[in-house]
């Protein structure tokens, strides 16, 4: 049988190891199941050599109540194996998947930026699928085989040793050329899979932006790429599928000779006075179980090399670095948390050799509201990922309450950190559920209480079924402002110590702007605050504003303070009517005012 990469294999059969003693039992029962199926042939060779010969109806009707008894042992015996690999089976692909989910949750935000969502899907899903084919489905036909072939072997011998051997020799060769056509496909199955990644992610990626295309008018050139990814995928698909069919014929050819041996060789014996009639029918009886297998295990070992191919990917996605995860010995967040951050001597950059934030030194008292102003790249939103430690880093610290984050469990971090990104999320739910997000246990009053307090209250009871309503995916229903108002209702529900805000009023317009401002207001009252934005109406209502540019501080005070010293926020703050993000002036670090220590 073709083993291809012995070592993926190996780890492919070692996730089945929870379920071992449900296989071992499953093995035992096939044990049982084969020896059952091989014995009817063994039944004609006394009919036909004893019972016919002798005219002895009693001899042949307990024969006959024998071969009703194996049938029926047989096929119980096919039963229950089939229910316990069943079980096994389904278990290890809810099991699996459930690995990988909580593999992807626990990874890093720069793994998600080079990867793909259709491919990761894919992988979760159809390689799944295709690993349980094998693993469960497949060792068991390879199993049931390959116990039928030892058996039919033995029992060719055991009859007629000499036309037993000289029937095995074209097995012989069956086994090499598989053996060679494994070599041969394995790449073609890689390509076809990868292929398929590829079609599954662009798919994913378009139907998501579907808004975007339509608005383009690229409806044809889209549907033109993924005609393109299809003929890829077709076109490896029938490679491999050509391979299997230039060498399946010849292998059922040349294993197929071994029936010429059995026909020649018996009739001859025969005639010898060396073999029976009865054992050249039960032979022949045998034959099915002996070159009949040959479809099936070339079909196996088609099937290890698609495994194999799946079994690559899935174990990319296990494998990946976590480059973010707890300490040894991390500990949960200390309660009660009163939201004191600090910033010790921090340098930080997505490529170590171009650093975003250099040597920033900051400290953020408990309860402050902190506006963060500066251009695109200056490293804004990278200090609110630095709080929740979805990056670490290279040099300095950050502390919590003087607690190190890297001491301190992720859990327990993220539980008492609440971020709320300009791309507010929504999930397809409705929209209590989506509120409830942050705490499922929240109460009707809880969730009508953090409503009002966001000022979503109005709007929510106004549509056509209140909290029932389905917001659609990524609250396609709902308008910016109001989908920003269930955002931050759902935050204000989760009760965080610190909250870190990347442009929370970005995707609303004037007219919602003054209820989503009077809402954060609410939101930040009383908790540490880190509120990256280009509104003037939330960097004045700040208790400090921090301005950076080229990775470091170059100002920072309260904003009345430095509107009046002329300098790198009043420049800002009169630019704020449009993104100065991207449209103004960059500021020179060297010209800035100087920041506090």
């Amino acid at each position: 049988m073709p083993a291809p990469s012995p070592s993926v294999l190996r780890r492919l059969y070692g996730l089945l190891s929870p379920y071992r003693r449900t296989v071992t039992v499953g093995l035992l029962l096939l044990l049982g199941s084969v020896a059952a199926e091989l014995y009817p042939p063994l039944v004609w060779i006394r009919v036909v050599d004893h019972g016919i010969p002798n005219r002895d109806w009693t001899f042949i009707g307990w024969q006959l109540v024998l071969l009703v008894a194996v049938f029926g042992v047989q096929q119980g015996l096919s039963a229950w194996r089939g229910l316990l690999l069943e079980r096994a089976g389904q278990a290890f692909t809810r099991d699996l998947r459930l690995t990988l989910y909580r593999t992807l949750q626990g990874q890093s935000a720069a793994y998600f930026e080079g990867q793909r969502t259709g491919d990761l899907i894919a992988r979760v899903t159809g390689d799944v699928d295709a690993l349980q084919d094998v693993l469960v489905r497949g060792t068991d036909a390879v199993l049931a085989n390959a116990l039928r072939l030892i058996g039919v072997i033995g029992i060719f011998i055991a009859l007629q040793p000499l036309l037993g051997v000289l029937t095995t020799l074209p097995m012989i060769a069956v086994a090499l050329m598989l053996r060679r056509y494994a070599r041969t496909v394995r790449p073609a199955y890689r390509a076809a899979r990868a292929r398929l990644g590829d079609l599954s992610a662009l798919i994913t990626d378009r139907l998501s932006g579907i808004r975007v295309v339509q608005g383009f008018a690229r409806e044809d050139a889209e549907a033109e790429r993924i005609r393109a990814l299809g003929d890829e995928l077709y076109a490896e698909g029938v490679k491999a599928v050509t391979i299997r069919n230039r060498a399946f014929p010849r292998a059922r050819f040349v294993g197929n000779l071994g029936n010429v041996i059995m026909l020649g060789g018996g009739a001859w014996l025969i005639m010898a006075g060396q073999f029976t009639l009865g054992g050249l029918l039960a032979y022949r009886g045998y034959g099915r179980y002996f070159y009949g297998p040959i479809d099936d295990l070339v079909n196996i070992g088609d099937l290890l090399q698609r495994a194999e191919a799946s079994g690559r990917r899935v174990f990319e996605v296990l494998d990946a670095p976590v480059p973010v995860q707890d300490r040894p010995g991390a500990r949960p967040l200390p309660q009660p948390v009163q939201g004191e951050l600090r910033f010790e001597n921090v340098t930080f950059g997505y490529d170590p050799a171009r650093p975003i934030l250099r040597d920033v030194t900051l400290h953020i008292p408990a309860g402050q509201r902190v506006a963060l102003l500066g251009e695109s790249g200056a490293g804004k939103s990278t200090l609110l990922a630095l709080v929740t430690r979805t990056f670490d880093p290279q040099h300095g610290r950050v502390t919590l309450d003087g607690h190190d984050l890297r001491d301190l469990t992720l859990r327990s971090l993220r539980e008492n950190a609440a971020v709320m990104a300009q791309d507010t999320f929504l999930f397809h739910d409705t929209v209590l559920n989506n509120v409830r997000y942050a705490r499922p246990d929240a109460t009707d009053t809880e969730v009508e209480a953090a409503l009002r307090a966001a000022h979503a209250h109005t709007f929510v009871h106004a549509l056509p079924e209140g909290l029932q309503t389905v917001v659609g995916e990524r609250g396609v229903r709902l308008s910016g402002g109001q989908r920003q108002r269930l955002s931050i209702a759902r935050t204000l529900l989760a009760r965080p110590s610190l909250l870190l805000l990347d442009e929370p009023t970005s995707a609303v317009d004037a007219e919602s702007e003054t209820q989503v401002v009077a809402a954060l207001d609410e939101l930040t009252r009383g908790r540490t605050a880190l509120i990256v934005t280009h509104r003037p109406s939330l960097a004045r209502t700040a208790d400090r504003v921090i301005v950076l540019a080229g990775g470091v501080i170059v100002e920072d005070g309260h904003p009345d303070t430095l509107r009046r010293r002329g300098g790198a926020y009043a420049t800002l703050e009169r630019q704020m009517g449009g993104d100065y993000g991207t449209d103004s002036k960059p500021i020179n670090p060297k010209m800035a005012v100087p920041a506090k220590s």
